[in-house]
């Protein structure tokens, strides 16, 4: 990408950083031990003591995360699990890979999964809800956990959007029986390749899950359900543990763009709206035109990578062509609006100004 295009996220590892990295990658080629090493659960006992819980069990990728945290908690063929349509196609992959069905409800105009909608759609086959923080914005989680208590339901949480963000003071990653959350490099606490957590207070499920994530095996010896290889390996924990302590810094960074770009384009756009007792991650920064599609082609024109995000429902995609279309107005409408600028933590403001000055012009000349 040339010097005058702004990239939407830049992954390139700047000089300060590269040279940490190294020293902790080094580290772990002097103790040569790969996978589950010292970095490993130095990385978990972090994890768990940043998202306040007690259990934190690494793993090889937000995926992992998702699928073996509903298989742990015995979902199986025949189920039913409520969520959104908006979100990464892995949510709802990570519970059908087991035979569950997943039942969309329609989101809030803040893109997240409206508590009002679930009620309806709970039936005897439904056994969990799962809240995807989507775009970096936590869910409402006590009308959420109000709901799967009245009616005994498991309540997951997807937080790799939002992982440092907040919800009355309550941090993303404490909420429901576990919190999944992604660290690929596209996230704001991210390894150098694919890597996941899954957060729990349950000390039950924390069990199952470091058998799970080792083929099923117990001692290394003895196998008493199927699993898969789904452990994290001590590189990426090594990598993670130095990307945890610049981690609080990056998302305010991305905070203080979000709030620039409130200011300066309020009245041009739809700006994310975030209520007072929640803080916003901002791992997107969505904003709202009738001309999405026009706003995203004059903004590439000009040099700046824009993305169209999730534009696809999960129900319209062809894997869940059998799945409940219905009922799921905002959702369709919104998506259908909403363009992705940079936000990320490398934005200068430069580019943050030469961004507002191009959308203040393309919506002037309309």
């Amino acid at each position: 990408m040339s010097q005058n295009k702004i990239p939407f996220l830049d992954l390139s590892v700047t000089q300060t950083e590269k040279q940490s990295l190294l020293e902790a990658i080094e580290r772990v080629f002097d103790h040569g031990i790969f996978i589950l090493g010292p970095e490993h659960d130095q990385f978990e006992s972090q994890v768990a003591k940043y998202a306040d819980r007690k259990h934190a069990i690494c793993v090889g990728s937000g995926t992992d995360a998702l699928y073996l945290t509903f298989k742990c908690l015995g979902i199986r063929a025949g189920d039913e699990i409520i969520t959104t349509p908006l979100s990464w196609i892995a949510s709802v992959n990570s519970f059908a890979l087991l035979g569950a069905e997943p039942v969309f409800v329609d989101i809030q105009s803040d893109l997240n999964i409206s508590p009002e909608h679930i009620e309806a759609a709970i039936t005897s086959k439904t056994k969990a809800i799962l809240a995807v923080d989507y775009a970096g914005l936590p869910c409402e989680y006590d009308k959420l956990k109000e709901i799967a208590s009245k009616h005994n339901l498991l309540l997951i949480e997807d937080g790799s959007q939002a992982f440092g963000a907040n919800y009355k003071g309550q941090k993303v990653g404490s909420f429901g029986i576990a919190s999944c959350i992604s660290l690929n490099p596209m996230k704001s606490l991210a390894a150098c390749g694919e890597a996941g957590v899954i957060l729990t207070d349950c000390d039950e499920l924390a069990e199952k899950l470091v058998i799970a994530r080792y083929n099923g095996m117990v001692n290394k010896s003895h196998c008493y359900e199927a699993g898969i290889n789904g452990r994290m390996d001590t590189l990426q924990a090594a990598i993670l543990l130095e990307k945890i302590k610049s981690f609080e810094h990056k998302i305010a960074i991305r905070r203080e763009n979000a709030e620039f770009y409130n200011q300066r384009l309020k009245g041009l756009v739809k700006t994310p709206t975030c209520p007072t007792y929640s803080e916003h991650a901002h791992f997107l920064y969505l904003i709202g035109h009738p001309k999405r599609d026009d706003l995203y082609q004059f903004l590439e024109n000009a040099g700046v990578e824009a993305r169209i995000r999730d534009n696809i429902l999960i129900c319209d995609q062809p894997a869940y062509q059998h799945a409940n279309h219905e009922g799921l107005v905002l959702a369709r409408e919104l998506v259908a609006t909403k363009l992705a600028i940079p936000v990320s933590e490398k934005l200068t403001p430069e580019q943050r100004e030469r961004i507002c000055n191009l959308i203040e012009q393309f919506c002037e000349a309309l």
